[in-house]
């Protein structure tokens, strides 16, 4: 009898045991996969692109953008300098001596050309007063520039940290408007924040031309 008593109460421990542990798997089991509901990873945005940053700088408002051009025509070179504010133009252009029309050749300069400075009042993007009516300078939204960074306007590209340079194979696009241009390249110097240096090259049909731009924020 007792030996019967012994292997009941064993049956009965082993068959607690059983119940016990399937019941911690089921609620462990439970468990986890609440978890794992819970830590579902979303999908990363996609990564920003130079051409991206490149974009948001060329948005950017600027207190003063110095811009020099150099245009090599034959062995004739001619320099424009402007100091570009959202409110005025300050211009040194550089421009050929013409020959007097009446042929009194008494007055005539020995150099081949002459400087005429100035400044140009700017309201709303639009040149409204000039100095000297013997220039005549570009709109100040042409003279910032409006440029686009897109992959497909280039060729030849190198990314560095802070400077990206390529050819320019869509001009147009590249510089908002339509030129006769050809054999454009850049070279962009940025920080995180702005611009600081952008150099374009190219040639028209009779000249070779230098754009520099230096920002200031």
């Amino acid at each position: 009898m007792k030996k019967i008593i012994i292997a009941l109460i064993l049956m009965l421990a082993l068959l607690m045991s059983f119940v016990a542990c399937s019941g911690g798997n089921t609620n462990e089991n439970s468990n986890t996969e609440g978890s794992s509901q819970q830590t579902t990873p979303q999908p990363p945005n996609p990564e920003k692109t130079v051409y991206d940053t490149l974009n948001e700088l060329s948005k950017q408002n600027y207190s003063k953008i110095l811009l020099n051009i150099t245009t090599l025509t034959g062995d004739i070179e001619l320099g424009a300098n402007y100091v570009l504010k959202p409110t005025n133009i300050t211009y040194s252009i550089e421009q050929l001596n013409l020959l007097p029309t009446d042929g009194d050749l008494s007055n005539t300069s020995s150099n081949y050309k002459s400087t005429i400075q100035g400044t140009a009042t700017v309201e709303n993007g639009k040149v409204t007063k000039l100095d000297n009516v013997e220039v005549d300078i570009p709109e100040y939204d042409e003279l910032k520039g409006a440029f686009e960074f897109k992959d497909s306007y280039f060729k030849n590209i190198q990314k560095e940290n802070g400077k990206f340079s390529a050819d320019v194979i869509s001009v147009a696009e590249f510089l908002g408007n339509n030129r006769d241009i050809s054999n454009m390249k850049v070279i962009v110097e940025y920080n995180s924040s702005a611009f600081q240096k952008i150099t374009i090259t190219y040639k028209t049909t009779n000249s070779t031309v230098t754009t520099v731009y230096e920002f200031e924020k």
